[in-house]
């Protein structure tokens, strides 16, 4: 007969599972070289302490949020040779020299995104970089879809990237018709992938296009907006939301492809382009050129920490 267990065995065996789940918790941080905020990690604490048997599940499959290791986007000069402190400051950040950009277009409402959206797309001559969260299952949605087509039909090499959640809350755009053009696409981590790894919560809120990277003719259209109706044209009787987007042209457009290589290749997205030939950096100080210049910041699933939060 099974020994009958008494409230001490009880609390002797809950104790060994909340240890246990304590230091698998402590290990997997330390080797995976995991970065939270004191409040996030005070609360996975409290919550295995206190409900091991749902914290430590619950950790190994939403626990991730960002990849560990760094994106290193090209472009960067050594610490050393910045001059001012917030050019030292982002390049001890593992972040690119600033790039000049040329054309900036910030869009009032949303009939100017997506009239620039448009032809951003329609303009584009080599290639086509896409990756948003949500394409939604709507008649501005479709009308993405379609033109990609069209453009990979003219022989552009179009690449979307969605979102695997994102996927599934707009309603699973149909993309046969881009795939039928010669169009490639990819799910950025669906949901049910390997979640033992930590990384059903590791999801790509970037909404980006590049066109022609690398080439005279590059553009970059960025923002907030995720390419559905409710974002451009709203609904009947329900106005469009409002939210910020732009577009530009220049160098600085090569640090945004840079940026969807790299999620592109953790994906597992095919093909794999070769990365554009970068113009020669101009030194940094005063000798640079009074050209405007900005840097991309990544912040987000593959970028193993937020930039902006270690500078405090």
């Amino acid at each position: 007969m099974l020994p009958v267990l008494t409230l001490a065995h009880w609390l002797s065996l809950h104790g060994l599972v909340t240890v246990i789940a304590l230091l698998i918790y402590v290990i997997t941080a330390h080797v995976l070289g995991q970065r939270r905020q004191p409040a996030a990690a005070v609360a996975w604490v409290l919550f295995i302490l206190l409900v091991p048997y749902l914290a430590l599940p619950g950790f190994l499959i939403f626990g991730s949020r960002k990849r560990t290791r760094p994106v290193r986007l090209a472009g960067a000069h050594p610490v050393g040779e910045a001059t001012s402190w917030a050019e030292r400051t982002a390049l001890a950040l593992r972040q690119p020299a600033a790039a000049p950009y040329a054309d900036l277009a910030i869009h009032a409402d949303g009939a100017a995104a997506r009239g620039a959206l448009w032809e951003v797309i329609d303009q584009a001559r080599h290639s086509i970089d896409l990756c948003t969260f949500i394409i939604g299952r709507d008649a501005f949605g479709q009308a993405v879809v379609e033109r990609l087509a069209a453009r990979a039909r003219a022989g552009v090499t179009v690449r979307l990237m969605l979102d695997g959640l994102g996927a599934l809350m707009g309603g699973r755009p149909e993309l046969e018709v881009l795939k039928a053009a010669g169009g490639h696409s990819v799910q950025f981590v669906p949901p049910l992938h390997s979640p033992l790894k930590g990384r059903t919560n590791l999801r790509n809120h970037r909404k980006l296009l590049v066109a022609d990277a690398g080439l005279p003719t590059q553009r970059l259209w960025c923002g907030g907006r995720n390419l559905a109706s409710e974002y451009f044209d709203g609904e009947p009787g329900r106005p469009a939301w409002h939210d910020l987007s732009f577009d530009l042209r220049g160098p600085f457009v090569q640090q945004a492809s840079a940026l969807f290589r790299h999620d592109w290749r953790f994906a597992g997205g095919r093909p794999r382009l070769p990365a554009p030939a970068l113009p020669a950096l101009p030194p940094p100080g005063p000798a640079r050129s009074a050209a405007p210049g900005r840097r991309w910041w990544p912040a987000g699933p593959t970028s193993w920490t937020t930039p902006s939060s270690r500078c405090w």
